[in-house]
């Protein structure tokens, strides 16, 4: 009999600064996580030979960690290695849409185009224009990957996107709606922001900047140890609680027994960071606008926060309060069984697991 647990590969990921690896296997109670492991990247991660020896030695450790089974994979493009850009040009009958999408990414594209490496998870058509989302890889680049997984020992059968491995977890999460939904997902170093809806995905951005950068201005502003849990620490417990109006949380507002200097600590806090997150409020208002400039009448129904945001307090209320759209915190761990893996979870908290979870998720029949 075949064994189904073998339709699911490893899924490695390399962003964020750290090596993600994760893999479900299939049984009578649906799918489990059978391993879930995290490990920080080489300090040097780029393409000289003796970084990429680093790299195969991290890659090794899955296989032989003892968390996963097989040897073939889906693997995440390191996001410095792609280009994400829309794509529009009037509707030609005499030409393929493809055409089109080919001719317009070159005019994105740093290298020639027939080095490049060229998707486009979305296409669609809106009064007499074409609008695309395209995403590009470099084919050297490419190659080079395949080649550092075969030297780890591993067959590469797919390689993959963040935002896609993304949108798969969400969809395997929520039932699809009518409306356009924003996914955001808050890194360690980065915020990838994605539109979608029926029609697919109407928007792709990146911010350079995630929770990290709230954490260095915190430990800098109070002098706070380079690294220690303090900053994060403050970051969970006061985080966006303290209200524009010199108020504290609504729930803590009739606590009378809140002492000056935890007030004090609400608003020093939130005097930190708010300008920065001001900056992902501002990125959602542009993504609308964008988005509702290409399609009309869309209608958005919620952003959805993944990754690291749980590590903001109140960031989701802060957050609705300055999209005017309902905000949904997502919880993993309500979502997803990993009571049946059968190794630990070793998995740092640093590092969201979302995209990792979601390309593996990529069921391959093949196999």
């Amino acid at each position: 009999m075949r064994d189904l647990a073998t339709t699911y590969p490893i899924a490695i990921d390399l962003n964020d600064g750290f090596l993600t690896a994760a893999q479900f296997r299939k049984g009578r109670q649906g799918s489990r996580v059978r391993g879930l492991l995290s490990l920080p990247l080489p300090a040097a991660f780029g393409a000289d030979a003796g970084e990429d020896e680093a790299l195969v030695d991290a890659l090794k450790t899955v296989r032989s960690c003892g968390l996963f089974k097989g040897r073939r994979v889906v693997f995440n493009l390191p996001l410095q290695d792609l280009s994400f850009f829309p794509v529009h040009f009037p509707f030609n009958p005499q030409e393929d849409p493809e055409e089109g999408i080919l001719r317009e990414a070159a005019k994105f594209l740093s290298y020639p185009p027939d080095e490049a490496m060229i998707d486009y998870p979305s296409l669609f058509q809106n009064q007499g224009t074409f609008h695309a989302t395209v995403v590009a890889a470099r084919r050297q680049v490419v190659d080079r990957w395949l080649v550092i997984l075969r030297q780890a020992g591993f067959t590469a059968e797919v390689m993959d996107f963040y935002v896609a491995s993304l949108i798969r977890l969400h969809q395997r999460l929520f039932a699809p709606t009518e409306r356009a939904d924003i996914l955001c997902h808050l890194g360690r170093t980065c915020i990838m922001l994605a539109v979608i809806s029926s029609e697919g995905i109407l928007s792709i951005s990146e911010i350079s900047w995630g929770v990290q950068l709230l954490r260095e201005k915190i430990e800098t502003n109070l002098a706070l140890p380079v690294g220690g849990p303090e900053a994060v620490k403050l970051l969970s417990a006061y985080g966006l609680g303290y209200m524009e109006r010199g108020n504290i949380p609504e729930e803590m507002a009739d606590d009378m027994r809140l002492d000056d200097d935890a007030r004090n600590i609400y608003r020093a806090i939130f005097q930190i960071i708010s300008p920065t997150v001001n900056g992902l409020a501002y990125e959602c208002h542009n993504t609308i606008g964008y988005v509702r400039s290409v399609r009309e009448n869309v209608g958005f129904g919620t952003v959805y926060l993944y990754g690291l945001a749980g590590l903001i307090s109140h960031l989701d209320r802060y957050l609705e309060e300055q999209v005017e759209i309902p905000v949904h915190l997502v919880d993993l761990k309500a979502h997803l069984d990993v009571g049946g893996s059968k190794g630990p979870i070793l998995l740092s908290g640093e590092i969201s697991p979302a995209p990792v979870l979601g390309l593996a998720m990529r069921e391959l029949p093949w196999l």
